[in-house]
């Protein structure tokens, strides 16, 4: 077989593999995510705190806060994810262009973990310190969970 052949197999099953990969994170966040109850998700945490009517608004103040700049990455992610996905109908192998695309994606992963840290540290500011070991618990909890 020649190297050329060789390199055309490599990348059609790398860029399969991206495709899945890239499949499984967009249906899990898009469907499955948002319907899972308990702590792990982001919109239910609040549930789980014993927190007074005031303290409840400061908390949803910070959230509202946040969510402008957490839909525009969400925003950027889509963008970027249809972009990859243009690339590997078109590209014939893995690509610079398919690299950057793939490095694109992770860069906005990050931001999102970073916002969704630094958000985390923002509420914690707000909560008294009794609800702060329960924030602290339950983060621990949700990182100890394979997602």
């Amino acid at each position: 077989m020649s190297r050329s052949i060789v390199l055309k197999v490599i990348g059609l099953v790398a860029a399969v593999a991206v495709v899945a990969v890239l499949s499984c994170l967009v249906a899990f966040y898009t469907f499955i995510r948002p319907q899972m109850g308990g702590v792990y998700h982001p919109e239910t945490f609040i549930e789980h705190l014993d927190l007074d009517a005031a303290l409840r608004e400061r908390v949803e103040e910070v959230d509202r806060g946040f969510e402008a700049e957490r839909q525009r990455l969400l925003s950027e992610f889509e963008a970027a994810t249809r972009e990859l996905e243009a690339l590997l109908q078109s590209e014939n192998a893995f690509t610079d262009e398919v690299a950057e695309a793939i490095h694109g994606i992770h860069h906005i992963h990050g931001e999102l973990q970073a916002l969704s840290i630094h958000r985390y540290f923002t509420i914690l500011e707000v909560l008294p310190p009794d609800q702060q070991a329960v924030l602290r618990r339950l983060a621990s909890e949700a990182l100890s969970e394979p997602h």
